[in-house]
């Protein structure tokens, strides 16, 4: 039993790793944007593989993106802000494979290999000044499985937009 319950936690562990690589232009004065507003928006979900519709999906990173950037001192407007926000969504299903080795082998059991199906999650938000240049790009991946994407995605923009508005450290010489 204990050992069930072991490979349990272990494997319930990899359905939520999650990957968020933040880049940003160090050189950038961040406290220069007042502003921000929204441009592309895409969701690249196979049509089979959808668990809630693409608007909801979008109103989530919206929702998301503009609490995050507004307690950081920007103020929403329709167009032209000073950074411009677009995102791309999607999921695609994977599958790993892999050795479970000597001790994961049930009883009477002579399989030694598994294999485990999960959803990949990705979400890409860059904000690009008016000059269309790149100044901020979230890149994330997740493993999941189940239900709490809309909270998923409110805790891949926090991360991400952590340290925005933020005086980069100047290196000693």
């Amino acid at each position: 039993m204990r050992l069930l319950l072991l490979i349990f936690f272990i494997t319930s562990i990899g359905l939520e790793a999650q990957e968020i690589k933040v880049e940003f232009d160090k050189s950038q004065d961040f406290t220069k944007y007042k502003t921000f507003s929204f441009g592309e928006a895409e969701v690249v979900t196979p049509k089979d593989q959808k668990q809630v519709t693409d608007t909801e999906i979008k109103r989530w990173v919206v929702n998301a993106i503009t609490q995050e950037l507004t307690l950081k001192g920007l103020q929403h407007i329709d167009s032209l802000g000073d950074v411009t926000v677009s995102f791309l969504v999607g999921t695609l299903t994977r599958s790993d494979m892999g050795n479970v080795g000597p001790m994961g082998l049930a009883p009477g059991s002579t399989e030694r290999t598994y294999i485990r199906d999960y959803q990949q999650n990705s979400l890409i938000i860059d904000l690009n000044d008016r000059k269309d240049f790149l100044v901020w790009r979230i890149n994330s991946t997740t493993n999941m499985a189940g239900n709490g994407s809309e909270r998923l995605v409110e805790q891949i923009v926090q991360k991400g937009f952590k340290q925005f508005g933020k005086p980069v450290k100047k290196k000693k010489k």
